[in-house]
C-alpha cells in the first residue's frame, strides 16, 4: 500500500487526451495566426501573442542542492551541480503597457548544457531545459477547448476590451448559470497583479510537468525581503513607463538576486489533476520543496536587451528533458503555438 501523501508515480496514462483535441489544436493555430496578423497590421510590428514587453535578460546559475531525497533527485536534479542559465523578466500582456498598470509578470529560465535526453522539436537547438513561469499559481483555461474559445473571442473582439470580456464570460449565453465565472475571475486575477520589483515576485509553472519518476509543478521563490526595492519601483512608476526595467538594471548593478527553485510533487489524483491547470494543488497535501538555488550575480544587464542572441531567444516549456516532459492539454497547446509565435516575432529583425 502506498503511504499517505507519498508521490504518485508517473505513467503515460496520467494524461487523458480528448478525441477531438487534435482538431481543436488546429483551430488554436489558425486563430493564433489571425491574432498575430491583425496585431501586425495595427502596430506595424511582428509581436508575439504574450509577454511582449521584456524588462531585461540576465545571466546566472542554477545550483542543484546536494543530498536530495530520492523522490526529489529526478531528471535535471538527480545529482548536485551548477548550470549556467539565462533569465528573462517580462510583463504577460499582449500589449507593451506601462509598468504602472496591473498585469501578470513572467520569469523564464533557460538552463544551458543539461545532461540527458531532450524532447526533439522541429527546430534545431542545444541541450537546454526551459522553465516558463508567471506570478500566479493557476492558469485561466481548463483545457484546449476552453483555450480555443478564449482565443477566438480575442480574435473577434477587435479593439474593445469590454466586448472581449463580455464574450469570454457569457459565450453568447445570457443565463448566468452557464457563464464562465471561474475562468474570467482567474484571468482578472492574473491581469490584476499590482506592480512590484521583478525580483520580489514568486513565479509558478501553473501546469504540471513530468518530474522523472513522478509528476510535479514548480515555482521560483525569492530569498530575502526586498521592501526597499518595492519603494524604489513605486517611485519610478510615477515618471517612467519602463520602471521595472530600470529597477532591475539598477539593482543588479549593486547586488545579487537569489531565488529558491521548488517543486510540488503530485500526491493525489483527486485534488491534483493533470488535465486542469485552473485548480491549485493544495500545499497542505504536498508542500513545495526546495531542490535548487537560482542566483543572478551583479552585472550590467542593460546592453543584453539590445543583443540579437538575447532578443531572439525562444523560451518554450517544450525545450525540455524527456524526464521533464510538459503534461496536460494546456501544455500540449503550447507545443502547437510557441513555435509559431516565436517565429513570427523574429521577423521583426
Amino acid at each position: 500500500m502506498r503511504p499517505i501523501n507519498s508521490p504518485l508515480p508517473y505513467s503515460s496514462d496520467v494524461e487523458v487526451i480528448p478525441l477531438d483535441e487534435p482538431a481543436d489544436l488546429l483551430r488554436v493555430v489558425q486563430t493564433l495566426r489571425s491574432i498575430l496578423t491583425k496585431t501586425q497590421a495595427k502596430s506595424g510590428q511582428f509581436r508575439s501573442d504574450v509577454h511582449v514587453k521584456t524588462h531585461g535578460y540576465a545571466n546566472g546559475e542554477l545550483r542543484v542542492l546536494q543530498n536530495l531525497p530520492d523522490e526529489l533527485a529526478q531528471g535535471l536534479f538527480r545529482r548536485d551541480g551548477v548550470y549556467p542559465v539565462v533569465i528573462r523578466f517580462s510583463n504577460s500582456s499582449s500589449q507593451p503597457l506601462a509598468d504602472a498598470l496591473p498585469d501578470g509578470r513572467g520569469m523564464a529560465v533557460k538552463v544551458l548544457s543539461v545532461p540527458g535526453d531532450v524532447i526533439q522539436l522541429d527546430e534545431e537547438r542545444g541541450s537546454v531545459q526551459d522553465f516558463v513561469m508567471i506570478n500566479h499559481p493557476v492558469f485561466f483555461a481548463r483545457n484546449v477547448k476552453d483555450y480555443l474559445r478564449l482565443e477566438q473571442v480575442l480574435s473577434q473582439a477587435e479593439d474593445s476590451p469590454l466586448a472581449a470580456a463580455q464574450n469570454a464570460l457569457t459565450d453568447g449565453n445570457w443565463n448566468p448559470l452557464h457563464w464562465h465565472w471561474r475562468e474570467m475571475l482567474t484571468a482578472a486575477r492574473i491581469a490584476g497583479h499590482l506592480p512590484d520589483h521583478p525580483a520580489s515576485n514568486t513565479y509558478f509553472s501553473m501546469a504540471p510537468i513530468r518530474f522523472g519518476d513522478y509528476v510535479a509543478k514548480y515555482r521560483v521563490k525569492p530569498i530575502g525581503d526586498r521592501a526597499d526595492s518595492y519603494v524604489d519601483v513605486i517611485k519610478k512608476l510615477a515618471g517612467n513607463t519602463d520602471a521595472m526595467r530600470l529597477a532591475l538594471e539598477e539593482t543588479l548593478q549593486t547586488q545579487e538576486i537569489s531565488f529558491e527553485f521548488q517543486v510540488q510533487l503530485r500526491t493525489s489524483e483527486q485534488s491534483m489533476p493533470v488535465e486542469d491547470p485552473t485548480i491549485e494543488w493544495p500545499e497542505s497535501e504536498s508542500p513545495y520543496r526546495t531542490v535548487g538555488h537560482l542566483s543572478i550575480p551583479r552585472q550590467e544587464i542593460e546592453p543584453l536587451r539590445h543583443q540579437p542572441e538575447y532578443k531572439n531567444l525562444a523560451f518554450n516549456v517544450w525545450h525540455a528533458l524527456a524526464a521533464h516532459r510538459p503534461l496536460g492539454g494546456i501544455n500540449r497547446s503550447r507545443r502547437a503555438v510557441y513555435a509559431i509565435s516565436s517565429a513570427w516575432r523574429r521577423q521583426q529583425g
